[in-house]
């Protein structure tokens, strides 16, 4: 009779110690989940091809490109490039809806979304080493650059040309930006000088094809704003 209750209390003791056993095991799962950061994404090459194929003109991707940006954002959270990239989808929406105050109000959201995105800047690691590399740039590179690009294509209607060649003047000055491979920034430079040409700013867009010759007289971007500077004359 003593060693069946020697037994018994044995096996509660046991069956206590595994009970404690899962009881902290689960709080530790809960903590580390409670405490773990939200994991956000940028958008990947394989939608960022997407979005290139429809600032092209593949009107058929623009909105499967915007529901994926949508949802990736739902999904793990809002970045400043994920922003950017959804707000420029939208002004493609604008570009292609029918009807012009569909065309004013998709393109006025996708201004409010990018500067949303813009807004979050300093929400990215301040070392650029510690930010995500898309598209051979640091995110918040490529994040300015693509805010640029979309404020600087829009008619003069929308008010944002300026704020987008602004962007270019800061981030193309920065020793940082230039540092980077001009594999990288090369259609950065490009695109800022058609909009030094079409600001009549033939002087910067002169200083800016310096600064390419100077990295790769070769490149096809560098040969494409060397062309668009002389036809401007």
């Amino acid at each position: 009779m003593l060693l069946f209750c020697h037994r018994q209390s044995k096996h509660k003791d046991i069956a206590t110690m595994l009970v404690k056993k899962k009881t902290i095991t689960t709080c530790l799962m809960m903590t580390s989940l409670f405490f773990a950061p939200m994991v956000m994404a940028n958008p990947d090459q394989a939608l960022i091809n997407q979005y290139n194929l429809a600032v092209e003109g593949e009107t058929a991707l623009v909105d499967h490109v915007y529901g994926q940006l949508n949802a990736l954002i739902e999904r793990e959270g809002a970045k400043p490039l994920s922003l950017v990239y959804l707000g420029s989808t939208q002004t493609l929406q604008g570009r292609d809806a029918f009807l012009p105050w569909n065309k004013m109000k998709l393109t006025e959201q996708g201004l409010a979304t990018i500067s949303k995105g813009l807004g979050m800047l300093d929400t990215l690691p301040p070392s650029l080493n510690e930010q995500q590399r898309i598209q051979g740039l640091p995110e918040g590179y490529l994040a300015r650059a693509m805010a640029a690009a979309t404020f600087t294509s829009l008619p003069d209607m929308f008010n944002h040309f300026e704020r987008g060649y602004e962007l270019y003047l800061e981030l193309l000055a920065e020793p940082d930006f230039q540092a980077q491979p001009f594999a990288a920034t090369s259609w950065v430079y490009r695109y800022a000088i058609q909009a030094a040409l079409r600001a009549q700013d033939v002087p910067q867009a002169k200083t800016w094809l310096d600064m390419m010759e100077n990295q790769d007289r070769d490149n096809l971007d560098t040969r494409s704003a060397s062309a668009q500077i002389d036809v401007q004359g």
